[in-house]
């Protein structure tokens, strides 16, 4: 398809995070990666439908959210065989979801992350190569972060293979990847999520520092002063190991522990 004239055509001019996948090969290794069989499938950002072809010859249940509506109107006319949705991937529930394959909007690509873990739904994504790298990045390193835990946290993720800019037009700044998403959050046990990442996000707020005093200096952000903290700075779990290098098991075991002692 030539993605550049078939806008022209349906008179739609690109925006800033419509990016649209040319290459018919990346297409094909993404649907591949999704392990469709008869799956109800979830596609964000349908696009021009160079992504939700190659799905329906794999899958009857296909749901295409597509926020734009000169784009959702082509795609409802073009794929009629799709359940086509006309509204922001951010508002709709995916619970009854069990298979995501998308190209999906770079600037809320966290944000589906939490939504597709908070439903655990198995995912083959095309995400910016930065936050694909940032999500498989071992406990201390560089890449390591809060996007990390939280990646880890909802999934098994595996990068797959990285993406040059110019397979899309308009071409974005930055290269992509595809990386599959395994649902993984009941292996971790843990029984209050949102103390959880209250936790996680205080903590990488200092990443670099040890526990002991990245656990004080986070306290605007875990509601408590310097006073009741620093008691327990010595006594917490891993307190001499810098935040960057806490994984999820750490983490869940700091979450107990400040927990029992009513700072959580």
């Amino acid at each position: 398809m030539d993605v550049e004239k078939k806008l022209r055509d349906i008179g739609l001019k690109p925006v800033d995070g419509q990016n649209f996948l040319t290459n018919n090969n990346t297409v094909k290794a993404l649907v591949e990666s999704g392990e469709l069989e008869e799956h109800k499938t979830l596609e964000i950002g349908g696009g021009l439908g160079v992504i939700t072809e190659k799905l329906l010859e794999n899958t009857s249940e296909l749901t295409v959210v597509e926020k734009d509506t000169v784009l959702a109107n082509y795609l409802k006319e073009n794929f009629p065989e799709a359940e086509l949705v006309n509204e922001d991937a951010l508002d709709i529930s995916f619970s009854e979801f069990e298979r995501c394959i998308s190209n999906i909007p770079f600037q809320i690509t966290s944000e589906i992350f939490e939504k597709l873990g908070d439903s655990q739904v198995q995912s083959s994504l095309i995400v910016q190569k930065e936050l694909a790298d940032k999500a498989v990045a071992e406990p201390g390193d560089s890449n390591y972060g809060r996007f990390t835990v939280m990646a880890q946290y909802y999934f098994l993720p595996v990068k797959l293979t990285d993406i040059s800019r110019r397979e899309f037009y308009p071409a974005p700044e930055v290269d992509a990847s595809i990386i599959k998403l395994y649902p993984n959050k009941e292996r971790h046990g843990v029984e209050d999520e949102e103390t959880f990442f209250k936790l996680v996000k205080a903590l990488f707020t200092h990443k670099r520092k040890k526990l002991r005093n990245a656990f004080v200096d986070s306290r605007n952000i875990l509601g408590k002063n310097k006073d009741e903290l620093k008691p327990l700075r010595d006594k917490i779990p891993n307190s001499e190991t810098r935040v960057i290098n806490l994984g999820v098991s750490e983490l869940k075991e700091i979450q107990i522990f400040l927990k029992r002692h009513n700072k959580l």
